[in-house]
């Protein structure tokens, strides 16, 4: 596994490059958005409604949105979402220009953006599976948390300079890479159509959205995965969230708590650069775990400590080897799913780990408030390492093997 083949795979460069152009354009937009949103109404309350709205969005579409990835035209669905976004955030950078940008222009983008995504997601995820080898699919995932976190750390830093010049700015920006990911996935040569059915026809939706949670559920490790997905998501973004009020709460600089991201992102991006190689000496499931016991037992830690250098440095060591557990875990799911559950299965998984994801920030800040940080970060800590004994007594988590062992191979 390398990236070698991915390096003289046309479509696959075009796919990667568009979404890269993409992710930084979204990170601006994320960062700005919210400043919009308080620069319009005065009030933070009113400002947060725009990111709730992406995440209600994202909610109510993501399964559905896997059941019409697995029967529309991925290629269709890919290019529709890239000139969707472009239209969506154009206007927001037209209406901020005329001065007639409201609060609900800005939470309706906010929704339809969140719910497209989760549309694009897993069409892309079956697009991948057809545009790259089997034997490429871990270095093709690694380097997509690679692009992730890159954004993470370019984007908002990016996004803030160009607020300071004109506030629709980076909303004009990301407007543009929209446009560009467009052009750059209409070059794509695959055809990239829809997934065949099993049998005569597609399933009514409602029912193929049952089919593709209970096909995900009839997989022993698939159904480990997601159990303890949800917990693992829910525990470390609590734990984050902890951090950063905490550090508010004892008077840490703001430069500094945002130091805490930066963290987060270096040491994801240089586990991206590392997850191929570990990847083809590691099983999946020998990283899987590991991966979990080191993110127990660093985030963990923070609980002990007020040392401000101390709790951004704990935190970026447990995002080191999360590209290789997601790339290795997605590549897994992606190589024994068959083609027509691709999506269901994709957003299957997404949904049941980020279900509990709102309830972290409220809990955190409940805690945080009537027990202090210590018991907080504790009870977080406590949760994780939960995870980390149900996934090491897994035998099925146990028996996943190295990503080239499993190509090829599909589950019943």
């Amino acid at each position: 596994m390398s990236a070698r083949g991915l390096l003289h795979n046309g479509d696959y460069l075009k796919l990667l490059t568009g979404q890269t152009i993409s992710s930084i354009g979204s990170a601006m937009s994320s960062f700005v958005f919210v400043l919009l949103g308080l620069a319009i109404t005065g009030s933070p309350v009113q400002a947060g409604l725009i990111g709730a709205a992406s995440a209600l969005g994202s909610t109510l579409m993501s399964l559905p949105g896997g059941a019409l990835a697995d029967r529309w035209n991925r290629r269709r669905i890919l290019i529709g979402y890239s000139l969707f976004g472009t239209v969506l955030y154009g206007s927001v950078a037209v209406a901020g220009w005329l001065d007639v940008l409201t609060l609900p222009h800005l939470i309706a983008v906010s929704l339809l953006s969140g719910a497209g995504y989760v549309l694009f997601v897993p069409a892309e995820a079956g697009a991948l599976r057809q545009i790259v080898d089997p034997d490429d699919i871990g270095t093709a995932l690694a380097a997509s948390h690679g692009r992730q976190n890159l954004a993470a750390l370019i984007g908002a830093p990016l996004g803030g300079v160009l607020y300071s010049v004109g506030r629709v700015i980076p909303v004009a920006v990301d407007a543009i890479s929209y446009l560009v990911m467009t052009v750059m996935l209409s070059t794509i040569r695959h055809p990239l159509p829809a997934a065949k059915p099993d049998g005569d026809k597609h399933e009514p939706m409602l029912k193929a959205i049952r089919s593709g949670l209970t096909w995900i559920l009839r997989q022993p490790a698939l159904r480990t995965i997601a159990t303890v997905a949800t917990i693992l998501n829910f525990a470390a973004n609590g734990t984050v969230i902890v951090l950063i009020l905490s550090m508010q709460q004892r008077g840490v600089p703001t430069p500094v708590i945002g130091l805490l991201e930066t963290g987060l992102g270096v040491g994801g991006l240089l586990g991206a650069i590392a997850a191929p190689k570990l990847l083809a000496r590691f099983s999946t499931g020998r990283i899987t775990i590991a991966s979990t016991w080191i993110t127990s037992i660093t985030f963990g830690a923070t609980a002990f400590t007020t040392h401000a250098a101390v709790l951004i440095v704990l935190p970026s060591f447990a995002m080191f080897l999360l590209p290789a557990l997601n790339s290795g875990l997605f590549g897994y799911q992606m190589l024994i799913t068959p083609d027509n559950l691709q999506g269901r299965a994709q957003s299957a998984v997404m949904f049941l780990a980020s279900s509990t994801n709102p309830l972290a920030p409220l809990l955190g800040g409940l805690m945080l408030e009537g027990s202090g940080s210590r018991t907080a970060l504790l009870v977080f800590g406590v949760l994780l390492v939960l995870s980390a004994v149900l996934l090491t007594l897994s035998r099925p988590i146990r028996s996943i093997p190295l990503l080239s062992e499993v190509s090829g191979t599909t589950a019943g």
